[in-house]
């Protein structure tokens, strides 16, 4: 038999333009090692999902798109510039104080933002990438939430085993590859007790910033 020819080339990206987008899925990648002109570097890596509010897929679900981030609250971080883009507003290094009144990451689930996504080509194929982000204009109808949200921690008080089950085979396995979740998976010492997560408030303060 003559191998079949590759399909993967008819995976169609998302529109290029300013999208309405809703965040639906934050996952913990855990310590991944990359390399950059030569250089290889191991940071700690999440990832943020959204889907397209107004842009539908052939089989009607809508497109989605993510970015992977260093999970770093550095001022020059990517994912701090990008979370104040999209709360409209500057945090401040208090923000960041840790548990049990720092910012959870968990908060950004189910809030709207506007997305910039551009087209790149490489080897012959085209990738959207998330070139900016913003808040929503005020008064701008959002829709419902088509995905199921999505949190996924690799910390032992917040891990969720009905969760890992839901990810596909291929983002399994690059998490596995981190240090994290192989120390997750390691048998725990007798008696060993985990601590109590601390107590997260997800309330609404009442004021315009969306988390």
């Amino acid at each position: 038999m003559y191998m079949p020819t590759p399909n993967g080339g008819d995976f169609m990206p998302p529109p290029a333009g300013t999208h309405l987008a809703i965040c639906y899925r934050v996952i913990d990648l855990g310590t991944q090692l990359s390399e950059y002109q030569g250089e290889t570097k191991t940071a700690h890596k999440i990832m943020i999902g959204w889907e397209l509010c107004e842009e539908r897929m052939e089989d009607n679900r809508p497109f989605s798109i993510s970015q992977r981030y260093t999970f770093s609250s550095h001022e020059k971080s990517r994912l701090r510039q990008d979370l104040e883009s999209w709360r409209g507003t500057r945090f401040h290094d208090s923000d960041f104080a840790g548990p049990p009144n720092g910012f959870h990451v968990r908060k950004v689930l189910g809030v709207p933002c506007l997305l910039n996504v551009v087209h790149n080509t490489r080897g012959g194929k085209t990738y959207a990438n998330i070139a900016a982000i913003s808040k929503p204009v005020k008064g701008m109808a959002v829709p419902a939430l088509v995905n199921e949200k999505v949190y996924l921690s690799l910390d032992p008080a917040e891990f969720s085993e009905e969760t890992w089950d839901k990810l596909s085979s291929g983002l399994r396995a690059i998490i596995e590859k981190s240090p994290e979740y192989q120390q997750l998976r390691r048998p725990k010492a007798e008696g060993h007790v985990d601590a109590p997560s601390p107590r997260r408030d997800d309330s609404d303060d009442g004021d315009s910033v969306p988390f």
